[in-house]
């Protein structure tokens, strides 16, 4: 190993360690919190055992010296036998039946830890003091236990009945929280004998109910173990996600030994993600907080999992001393399946280290536990099977039974809804008349309506005809009426032929004028009654102004003003030339009208993201705010005639024109104006790209 390499190994094993020592600071902040409860418990003993009233028959001092053996169970399990004998011993004395129950429980729980199988016998007397004393509660707190004891000491069958039993017990007292956990339960049944989906839809059903019953702990608690789940199936991604979830609600409310847990299953998933430096990280956190619980237990497979990350980073002697520490702790308890583990790491790191004769102990010892327990899941699952299958069948006896039941009450239920129909057909008889008096006024009101709007409709064709009538006679009637009077004057000799050449340009001022009228008129016509149509090309943006500066020239001459182009050659969109041909003149023939003599017009263009922007800028009049918001809308304008500078007159329909043109061309148009400092429009057009 390189020096550079090794000093970044250094940095980021020191970075971990003062991570890890962070977090078993907060472990011991939190675990002080459960410490107070307890010691809270024994403080509120204390002061019961000292008062002169002291009674050792009183129920509720029995109880609580229950409840101080149960807060043991993960701290001293020596202390939790101490207070459970004494509140069995009182409970018997004075024929306490609730309290002998629990104090058993907990003396199952002693038994468990120790790795005695004798817990079962001590929860089956717990079992039966629970019935004589009609507890129910207290007899689903026993299944449940002992559900969960016969899981671990591999009696699938028999765990699985005293769940069912749990479960039939939960339902019959609503109690979903119980409900969810022994659910929960028979998921981990399932997954113990490798059925994963099975296993994934209960926990699936639990999660619906850990919905309703809204504690955050318990949801964590499932996530934790649907995220193992999704491990085993190495569907890696939605584990991260729930165990993270779960992690920081047992962060929260101080849940040690179920975060103990998640930190193994988030070692899990780095281990399965072949990162073992990472799963080391989460393995040392969860080792961290089972030194502080009296679990050796559980702590078997997180040694395994340890070894199986030192093994992945060819750490053959750490390997051995935590597959060995398994080994000692799962023989100590009588455990069956984690030795299986155990005896293969073991193999594996003597056949590594070339210690053949330790390699093959290991290697028989692991077989041959391999084939006791491969027969024993056989039965197992078998057992598991009859089980189900027995107790579906006491079910569904217990369900025809219901049903006889059901099928009396059905009978008068049945008189009740003949009645019901009896009524209800006389109240649809008359919902159905009044319905269809509610459809006939709907269609009159949809009848009117219609006809408002054809009303309207033929308004609007009135107002549109009224406007070219109101144009024609007052923009085109008057230059017209007067040409043709000059005519008659010439026609009859009033006038000479000199006279008559001296109104040749303002002949051709009103004709112009008269053309550009009429070719806007028909423009604007057509887009009213039929809809623009267009008929897009590429052609050359500077080649079209400078054909309308041209068009346009005589104009600008008259009043002396400059028109620049200065769009560059080849500024190429995509549009129908006719139309755009419209905007650009209208939008010059504006500009001209408005700019005072010896005034200035420019035409620009810019590319930008396949979109032109070509602007039309004059130094003249400007408008105010008020007129640029009616500009572009011949109903606020209302088509009535303007004046320019030197007196020009306009239909007021050309701007509108242009809004629509520029608009049925993919592009957009606006206006930016100050009073007597002059006026820019703009206007977009897509570019044409080339196909390459």
């Amino acid at each position: 190993m390189s020096p550079e390499i090794a000093r970044i190994f250094m940095l980021i094993k020191s970075y971990f360690s003062r991570i890890l020592m962070a977090m078993l600071f907060l472990f011991c902040q939190l675990n002080q919190a459960q410490q107070i409860y307890l010691d809270s418990l024994i403080t509120s003993l204390t002061k019961i055992e000292n008062d002169r009233k002291f009674d050792q028959s009183n129920v509720d001092y029995i109880n609580l010296l229950n409840e101080i053996a149960s807060n043991y169970q993960y701290k001293n399990i020596d202390s939790l036998k101490i207070y459970a004998e004494k509140a069995f011993s009182l409970s018997n004395k004075y024929q306490y039946l609730d309290g002998q129950g629990n104090a058993l429980i907990n003396l199952g729980k002693y038994e468990f830890y120790k790795g005695n199988k004798n817990s079962i016998n001590v929860l089956n007397s717990a079992l039966e003091i629970a019935k004589s004393s009609n507890n129910s509660l207290l007899q689903l707190e026993v299944q449940k236990i002992l559900g969960n004891q016969e899981l671990d000491f591999g009696n699938h069958a028999k765990a699985l009945k005293a769940y069912l039993n749990a479960i039939d017990l939960a339902n019959s007292n609503n109690d979903f929280q119980n409900l969810s956990v022994i659910k929960e339960n028979v998921a981990i049944l399932y997954l113990t004998e490798k059925d994963y989906a099975q296993s994934l839809q209960l926990y699936k059903e639990v999660e619906k109910l850990n919905d309703k019953i809204g504690n955050p702990l318990r949801t964590a608690q499932t996530k934790s173990n649907i995220a193992e789940v999704y491990t085993k199936l190495n569907d890696l991604k939605n584990a991260t996600e729930y165990i993270d979830n779960a992690m920081m609600v047992f962060k929260a409310h101080e849940s040690y030994e179920w975060l103990a847990f998640s930190y193994h299953v988030k070692g899990d998933i780095y281990l399965k993600q072949n990162n073992p430096k990472l799963a080391l990280y989460w393995y040392d956190k969860a080792m961290a907080l089972h030194e502080n619980l009296s679990d050796d237990r559980y702590k078997v497979p997180l040694l395994n999992s340890i070894s199986t990350a030192y093994f992945d980073l060819n750490n053959l002697a750490d390997s051995e001393k935590y597959a060995s520490l398994a080994l000692d702790i799962a023989s100590r308890l009588s455990l069956l399946e984690d030795p299986i583990k155990s005896f293969e790491l073991l193999y594996k790191i003597n056949r590594e280290n070339k210690n053949l004769d330790d390699a093959l102990k290991y290697h028989e010892k692991f077989k041959l536990l391999s084939d006791s327990i491969s027969r024993k899941e056989n039965l197992n699952s078998l057992g598991v099977l009859k089980t189900k299958l027995e107790f579906e069948k006491q079910q569904k006896n217990a369900e025809i039974e219901r049903n006889k039941q059901k099928t009396k009450q059905n009978i008068f239920m049945y008189l009740g809804l003949i009645l019901l129909v009896i009524c209800a057909l006389i109240i649809f008889l008359l919902k159905k008349q009044s319905k269809a008096r509610k459809l006939f006024n709907n269609e009159l009101r949809l009848k009117t309506a219609t006809l408002e709007k054809r009303e309207e409709e033929l308004s609007a064709i009135n107002a549109t005809k009224d406007k070219l009538f109101s144009i024609i006679g007052h923009d085109l009637k008057g230059p017209i009426n007067a040409l043709g009077s000059v005519l008659t004057m010439f026609n009859d000799n009033e006038i000479t032929c000199e006279e008559f050449s001296t109104f040749a340009p303002k002949f051709k001022t009103d004709v112009d004028a008269i053309s550009f009228t009429l070719n806007n008129l028909l423009s604007w016509g057509r887009t009213q009654m039929t809809g623009s149509k267009k008929e897009p090309t590429s052609f050359d943006m500077r080649m079209l102004a400078e054909e309308n500066i041209r068009f346009l020239h005589e104009i600008s001459i008259n009043k002396s003003i400059t028109i620049t182009n200065n769009v560059l050659t080849d500024t190429n969109v995509w549009a129908d030339r006719n139309q755009i041909d419209v905007v650009i003149r209208n939008l010059l023939s504006n500009a001209l009208k408005f700019t005072n003599k010896k005034g200035v017009i420019a035409i620009n263009a810019i590319e930008k993201n396949n979109i032109v922007k070509i602007s039309v800028t004059d130094n003249g009049i400007g408008m105010s705010p008020e007129v640029i918001s009616k500009i572009f809308n011949s109903e606020e304008t209302n088509l009535i005639s303007t004046y320019g500078t030197d007196n020009e007159k306009g239909t007021g329909l050309g701007l509108s024109l242009c809004k629509e043109m520029v608009e049925n061309n993919g592009g957009e148009i606006w206006v930016e104006s100050k009073i007597d400092k002059g006026s820019t429009f703009y206007f977009t057009l897509p570019k044409k790209v080339s196909n390459v």
